[in-house]
């Protein structure tokens, strides 16, 4: 096999086209990240107490709920309803987009979760057929699988805010721990116009409405928090004036997932699927990490995942090296793919043909307008 040249710090190829090494060999993803959160250590308290003064706030409203919990019956967003409930005694409601492949890992962790606390939940699916048919077409279109999830999930984040007037979404989510969302050649979101324009072509679109309509509102709170985060000023402001409509947990918490993972197995009856305890809630859970390999062979399923591991130095480098190379040399069954593809009526090679060229959903990306590419790069 020939060697692969990657970042010095992290196990990032040097091959993906996002991917910059500078004079030390080091990829752009380490050099941000350290930027962004290179002094978490000595930031933990005042996050924490950033966490602590939005919980005050948000408890002042005297809301039907204090918060909503998107709840898949992963670790992390099973850890946010146990932060939320246990530990700051918020009123919750959980919501759970159903894609179809839920695995009954996710449905017992959700019903455990939900028996341990005080929450209420929801369970919100689209029509399986209107899935399928989904699924198929941002494949063949856009060489990607998980984009009608994304948007659904995104769905469900936002639409009982107005309905129950809850003043806050807390989710399972940080920008420290998102390995992919910085990755344009690999990364699938919800957004809405991308959305939209994909779906311009397609029938389906008469069954998924609310898909394809709703979007969460940018309010001048937003705009605002962007600013000071632009000007360094959000921590002198941000939440002592203003009260965000969006908190990942763990842009204010630790993710120290060892601690994490004994906490919610002891106090929320959650369990690993088999060996692992990440993506344990989807039955689909390997195939978008298989269409990485896909589209670059250098990759592997746990590429991205290690890297960040090594950033969060919660691995090393040579650990996750071994494992890279060892996957690598035995990549092992994609878990699912057979039935997923039966249930598409479509082939595997076919399925390879549609996946291999990451450019496919460049077309469908509408270049956004100055003050929302602000917004995004700063809202953190």
């Amino acid at each position: 096999m020939e060697e692969i040249v990657r970042c010095s710090r992290c196990i990032l190829p040097a091959s993906l086209p996002s991917v910059k090494l500078d004079e030390n060999g080091v990829c752009n993803y380490c050099n941000n990240f350290d930027r962004s959160f290179g002094d978490w250590g000595n930031e933990k308290e005042l996050k924490k107490k950033q966490f602590d003064e939005i919980i005050k706030k948000v408890k002042k409203q005297n809301s039907e709920y204090d918060c909503l919990i998107p709840l898949s019956g992963g670790k992390d967003s099973t850890y946010a309803l146990y932060v939320c409930d246990k530990i700051y005694n918020l009123k919750c409601l959980c919501i759970t987009f159903d894609n179809g492949f839920l695995s009954d890992y996710a449905r017992k962790n959700i019903k455990n979760a939900i028996n341990a606390t005080r929450a209420d939940h929801i369970y919100y699916a689209v029509n399986p057929k209107t899935m399928l048919e989904l699924y198929k077409h941002f494949i063949v279109h856009c060489g990607h699988v998980c984009v009608p999830c994304m948007r659904g999930i995104g769905l469900v984040s936002y639409f009982p805010l107005e309905a129950f007037n809850i003043p806050i979404v807390v989710s399972g989510n940080g920008r420290r721990i998102s390995y992919l969302s910085g990755f344009p050649e690999l990364f699938q979101s919800g957004d809405l116009t991308v959305f939209q324009n994909v779906c311009k072509e397609i029938d389906v679109k008469n069954g998924c409405d609310s898909l394809l309509r709703h979007e969460p509102k940018v309010t001048y709170k937003s705009y605002l928090s962007a600013a000071l985060n632009l000007m360094r000023l959000k921590d002198k402001f941000v939440p002592k004036y203003i009260t965000p409509d969006y908190v990942g947990i763990y842009d204010y918490l630790d993710s120290n997932y060892k601690e994490i993972l004994d906490t919610i197995n002891r106090e929320m009856g959650w369990e690993k699927a088999g060996d692992s305890f990440e993506h344990t809630d989807c039955f689909l859970h390997e195939i978008p990490f298989y269409i990485h390999t896909i589209k670059f062979p250098e990759l592997t399923g746990s590429t991205f995942y290690h890297s960040n591991l090594i950033r969060l130095g919660q691995m090393t480098r040579e650990e996750a090296l071994k494992l890279e190379l060892e996957e690598l040399e035995n990549p092992g069954v994609v878990h699912g793919l057979d039935e997923f593809l039966k249930q598409l009526g479509m082939s595997k090679e076919e399925f390879i043909e549609q996946v291999t060229d990451w450019t496919k959903i460049k077309k469908y990306r509408k270049e956004e307008p100055f003050y929302t590419k602000f917004y995004l790069k700063f809202r953190k």
